[in-house]
């Protein structure tokens, strides 16, 4: 199926919407930021037809990440809509200085955009959202390779962490399973 066309509009509106919502979060810089936007985007996909943004998410060390991503943040910095500095550790922090127009996303895309920030800045580290991201179709990438929206789904066939098959196990118990 056929993607929208990449809109850097929307790509900058992705951004800022997300940085807007979690940005000023503490813990919440670049890797959180860009694991919203990837599974805002590729989840989208899936489940709508087309993502939100039509960009290009490129695989690097912590997982896919927009292929403007840098850029796009560099332009929301210049005009004045979002803040941005890296810490003594090399973190970065955002900050939106104006509010984000939630009139650019449908109101099924605002639904998966305010999920993934949600449960990304709430339920994850940096670390254990990276490690969430690296499914099987990162894996099989190369570094620098572009990962389309439906590599995603390579991660269905995974097997399964120690946290799911306690899981399971526990609720083959519940069932009376053997």
């Amino acid at each position: 199926m056929p993607d929208r066309l990449y809109d850097k509009e929307r790509l900058k509106q992705l951004i800022h919407y997300v940085i807007w919502k979690a940005g000023a979060r503490p813990g919440f810089g670049a890797t959180k930021l860009y694991k919203s936007a990837w599974f805002s985007d590729a989840r989208s996909f899936v489940l709508l037809g087309k993502s939100i943004t039509g960009a290009e998410y490129i695989r690097q060390q912590h997982g896919p990440i927009p292929k403007y991503g840098i850029q796009v943040r560099s332009e929301l910095a210049s005009v004045g809509y979002i803040s941005q500095e890296q810490d003594s550790n090399g973190h970065w922090r955002f900050k939106a200085l104006l509010p984000a127009k939630e009139e650019w996303f449908s109101p099924q895309e605002r639904e998966h955009i305010d999920y993934w920030v949600s449960n990304i800045a709430e339920n994850h580290t940096a670390n254990s959202i990276s490690e969430e991201s690296h499914d099987l179709g990162w894996e099989i990438a190369k570094m620098n390779e572009v990962l389309p929206f439906y590599s995603i789904l390579a991660s269905r066939i995974k097997e399964p962490n120690e946290r799911q098959m306690e899981w399971a196990k526990r609720r083959a118990r519940e069932l009376g399973l053997p």
